[in-house]
């Protein structure tokens, strides 16, 4: 036992030691900000539940606001009749409950105000995701010594969790997010169900019903780990004897009751908002099940799991292993499982999940993806292959090591990687690369109208109404009719075109636009700077939305040709405030280029 204490306090002073390095020392910088993103609405319930003393999420909303820039849209909040919810549940606010307390003390004793937003809360909500991710990896290390893992083994295939996964990047750079905390409460399931199998009591069987409860509250859609039970069971008539144990004793009540109080929390938060226990708070989103994503969500550039995490490539030996070497029944209940949870998660509309590092819903699962490749690398007797497996694996590492600073820092875009950026960038740390990836398409759910309501074109020689046209043409170089107009270090903004909105838009969500034009570069990367513009303004001219798109997606070698610039991205939810949108191209370096055939397209777009 105190070795097993030892090396706990070993993980966790690793898990400071390289959380001090990441934001601190490695960046030389102090990093100021750790609740962000879509962490910034799991942790929202806490701020707007103590601090604000409400459970309608319209002050968390505006706080939100306040702090970001002026294209933010609040994903994750929405109007539910007359209040403001919040699309995720509750689950991880609730872990982080306890540091959140901690940072509320520690900024009255310090004298600052205790907003839920200040640098103690920051520090102390990263700290939250160190301290359950690494009792997620204690207990995976618990899980894999069940299976007869050497301990040395376990310890290793941890380090490789940690390290060589994109876990890495959501426990040190993105520790507000929620799938360190799920990472970490489906292994503990998962370690008390297997101890289920050797050691039926009920003390495991509330612990069990308990983490399974904290699974579904920190998101609903990991229940699916319950369809992993025959496996982690290893045999069919082990899987029924428990089935068994649970109904003669009607323990399968006790784990039912534990299960509802894991959850009722979410049901009284529900219930207080709106008078429903349950809501979906998921609006214009769900699932294209008829369409699923499958060699996206594992191959693709864009985010595939196998491409952003290549350790679990092992996975398919590690299956071949159990079929040929442990059971058939083990290989079948998990593979059925792995299609099962690739086939849902890339059936959703936004199958690579927005703006991540790799593919993030795969993180909740690793405790239970590790098992079979650990058992599969137990077994590997000859040292030279061992050698071989362990310069894979530390080749793997590094290079998630690598990709996530790239991902810190700018380097590798969020949401719009291609096979082209992907090699451009490879392996390069140059902070310099910042930004040099420029965004795709945005998505939607749903599908677009048939037709535009609006659309709108200027071939510089002849415009529709509403374009406001720059004074220098080229009537030597042209993609069509006889003209186009110069961007030079002096004429730095392009045609624009200013669209009035009309009173019939206002409380339109579902608007979709597509901007489109021609450029011609005098030189190797002149347009690389420049930027598609979107500026809604209000009566007064004060601007109220505000967002750019850059009109070259990669640095290349092409010049002297004609290439088309092209973004499509969603208006936010147009309010009474908002009188005018202006588009337009920015030439913000100032470079000398040439712009032909812009045009605008409007639509709306259907939920179903």
């Amino acid at each position: 036992m105190k070795l097993s204490r030892n090396n706990y306090l070993v993980l966790y002073l690793v898990l400071g030691l390289t959380f001090v390095f990441v934001n601190i020392l490695g960046t030389n910088s102090f990093r100021e900000v750790f609740i962000d993103g879509d962490g910034s609405g799991h942790y929202a319930y806490l701020p707007s539940i103590v601090l604000f003393q409400t459970v309608d999420f319209e002050d968390a909303f505006e706080f939100e606001k306040s702090r970001r820039p002026a294209d933010y849209m609040g994903h994750y909040f929405h109007k539910y009749g007359n209040i403001w919810i919040n699309k995720y549940t509750s689950g991880t606010a609730l872990l982080e409950l306890p540091f959140f307390l901690l940072a509320f003390l520690i900024s009255i004793i310090f004298g600052l105000t205790p907003d839920g937003y200040n640098i103690i809360f920051q520090y102390c909500i990263a700290s939250s995701a160190l301290f359950w991710v690494g009792l997620g990896l204690i207990y995976l290390v618990k899980l894999l010594t069940i299976y007869h893992i050497d301990r040395k083994t376990s310890w290793l295939m941890a380090g490789l969790t940690l390290f060589g996964t994109n876990l890495f990047c959501y426990t040190f750079i993105e520790p507000s997010f929620s799938h360190g905390y799920s990472f970490s409460m489906i292994t503990i399931f998962l370690y008390y169900v297997r101890k289920l199998t050797t050691n039926y009591t009920r003390k495991n069987i509330i612990i069990a019903s308990l983490t399974l409860g904290l699974i579904v509250l920190i998101r609903p859609v990991n229940i699916l780990i319950v369809i992993a039970i025959p496996f982690i069971a290893g045999s069919w008539s082990i899987f029924l004897a428990s089935i068994k144990n649970k109904l003669a004793n009607y323990d399968f009540l006790i784990a039912i009751i534990v299960f509802m109080v894991a959850i009722s929390p979410q049901f009284i938060i529900n219930h207080m908002q709106t008078g429903h226990f349950i809501i979906y708070g998921y609006a214009n989103e769900g699932f294209y099940f008829s369409k699923p994503q499958f060699f996206n969500f594992l191959f693709s550039y864009q985010k595939g799991w196998l491409i952003y995490t290549p350790v679990f490539i092992f996975i398919f030996p590690s299956l071949v292993f159990l079929y040929g070497r442990v059971s058939k029944y083990q290989f079948f209940t998990l593979l059925i499982f792995l299609i099962l949870l690739v086939y849902i998660f890339s059936s959703w509309w936004n199958w690579y999940y927005g703006d991540s590092f790799g593919m993030r819903p795969m993180i909740d699962y690793y405790g239970l993806l590790v098992l079979p490749i650990s058992l599969f690398v137990s077994q590997i007797k000859s040292h030279k292959w061992k050698l071989i497996t362990a310069i894979v694996f530390i080749s793997f590492t590094i290079l998630n090591i690598v990709q996530s600073y790239q991902y810190a820092v700018g380097i590798i875009h969020p949401d719009s990687m291609t096979k082209e950026s992907y090699w451009h960038v490879f392996l390069k740390t140059d902070r310099n690369l910042k930004g040099v990836i420029a965004g795709s398409d945005e998505t939607y759910y749903g599908r677009l109208s048939e037709e535009p309501f609006f659309k709108t074109s200027n071939q510089i020689e002849k415009s529709d109404h509403g374009w406001k046209n720059s004074v220098v043409y080229n009537n030597n170089i042209w993609y069509s009719d006889s003209l186009s107009v110069e961007q030079t270090p002096e004429l730095v903004y392009s045609p624009s075109y200013l669209y009035k909105i009309p009173d019939t838009l206002i409380g339109y969500q579902n608007i979709y636009v597509y901007f489109k034009s021609m450029y011609f570069e005098n030189y190797v990367d002149a347009a690389i700077d420049a930027v598609f513009v979107v500026d809604i303004s209000n009566d007064l001219g004060d601007t109220v939305f505000y967002k750019t798109f850059k009109l070259k997606r990669l640095p290349n070698e092409e010049n002297e040709v004609w290439k088309a610039g092209s973004i499509g991205f969603k208006l936010p939810k147009i309010t009474h405030e908002m009188v005018n949108v202006k588009f337009y191209i920015w030439n913000i370096n100032k470079q000398s280029y040439l712009l032909d055939d812009l045009s605008l397209e409007m639509w709306l777009y259907r939920s179903n």
